[in-house]
């Protein structure tokens, strides 16, 4: 049996704070598709979470304007590759 192990701090910091890398992803997606002009900083500012929830409220999820796993899972989908 393989075993893994978790680093739990990283795993909450990165739920609380997306590293910059899955930010400027994120936001190359959502500029590529027409949700807003935005360029790919890597820091979540006002553009950003405006574009996010253009698109949640255009795919009728749960307006949050944060990066959650809803949001990677469907702009994955979108994109139709992986985004980090």
């Amino acid at each position: 049996i393989l075993r893994r192990e978790f680093d739990f701090d990283t795993l909450i910091d990165e739920m609380i704070v997306p590293p910059a890398r899955r930010v400027s992803a994120v936001q190359r997606v959502l500029s590529d598709f027409g949700y807003g002009q935005i360029k790919a900083t890597g820091t979540v500012d006002r553009d950003t979470q405006d574009a996010i929830e253009q698109f949640e409220r255009a795919r009728k999820l749960p307006v949050t304007r944060q990066i959650t796993p809803v949001l990677m899972r469907e702009l994955t989908v979108m994109a139709g590759r992986p985004l980090d």
